[in-house]
């Protein structure tokens, strides 16, 4: 007999800053910023270094005139920005969802992305191997 494990499509959310950019241009936020770095900024700025390919997301309170708006769900298991228009001004827009490990710099209240580091993650949830 040859047992196979069945891989479940919804997986525990990591406990480290996870940060997802889709193909229709949404960047995503783990469970871990919505819950324990958000706090109450419900705005972000957005921000590129094309030597190093960092996505900085500065949370801010106020709007401002280059300000997004942040959504969260209710139980903050997730947040999320619409990010199209910078994603394609910079060339980083995905060909399929992509995550990406973060860190937070709370001084700066910035989450930095490096975007040559993609974990990804394909449709339906499943595990890619790096790009």
């Amino acid at each position: 007999m040859s047992w196979e494990q069945f891989q479940r499509r919804m997986r525990p959310s990591p406990k480290s800053p996870m940060v997802s950019l889709s193909k229709s241009g949404l960047i995503g936020l783990n469970a871990a910023i919505a819950r324990n770095i958000l706090g109450d900024s419900r705005y972000a700025l957005l921000l590129f270094d094309r030597e190093r390919s960092l996505i900085g997301i500065k949370l801010v309170k106020d709007t401002e005139p280059d300000a997004y708006p942040i959504k969260t769900t209710k139980s903050l298991g997730h947040a999320s920005l619409s990010g199209l228009a910078f994603m394609k001004a910079y060339g980083i827009l995905p060909q399929e969802t992509k995550a990406f490990a973060a860190e937070f710099e709370a001084a700066n209240r910035l989450i930095v992305v490096d975007v040559s580091a993609a974990v990804g993650i394909g449709r339906g949830g499943k595990k890619k191997a790096k790009t």
